[in-house]
């Protein structure tokens, strides 16, 4: 049996997670992979594509905290 591990994400890494996880479905629905294909160097690239993302959202939006 494979042994248990336990991860906890914050809210932000959750939300960067998510975009990144959808990103990688979209390499993977549109890059022609193979047993070759590096996975773990194109979940980097999604991962920092939705971190590049994250960063200029906060950069050119202002939230509802902010305002106050």
């Amino acid at each position: 049996m494979n042994k248990k591990i336990y991860v906890h994400l914050e809210d932000s890494e959750t939300a960067i997670f998510h975009a990144a996880s959808r990103i990688y479905a979209s390499y993977l629905l549109t890059v022609k992979t193979t047993e070759r294909t590096d996975h773990g160097a194109l979940m980097q690239q999604a991962i920092e594509a939705a971190v590049k993302m994250a960063n200029m959202t906060d950069d050119m939006v202002i939230s509802d905290l902010e305002r106050r």
